[in-house]
């Protein structure tokens, strides 16, 4: 009899220490929301007119291209913060 015992006790033991070793760690979870800046849609620049002057269409790639970087940085930062998770 105690050399089944002893065989039911080496039988056990690994499924004892493994699910020992769950039970010890754990996950925090943090939840953790991005700015609300990072969730705003890229704008949509003011255009020129059709036929426009030299300066309306100058004034205009300004705004888009500022729009662009713009958005170009959110999108980054958006990226960064999702990659941190």
């Amino acid at each position: 009899m105690p050399l089944r015992s002893l065989a039911s006790v080496l039988i056990a033991l690994p499924c004892v220490l493994l699910t020992a070793g769950c039970a010890s760690s754990s996950v925090v979870a943090v939840k953790r929301t991005p700015d609300a800046s990072l969730l705003l849609p890229c704008a949509d620049p003011v255009l020129a007119p059709i036929g426009g002057s030299d300066n309306e269409v100058a004034a205009e790639r300004l705004r888009v291209a500022r729009a662009y970087l713009d958005c170009k940085a959110r999108h980054a930062a958006l990226a960064g913060w999702t990659v941190g998770q």
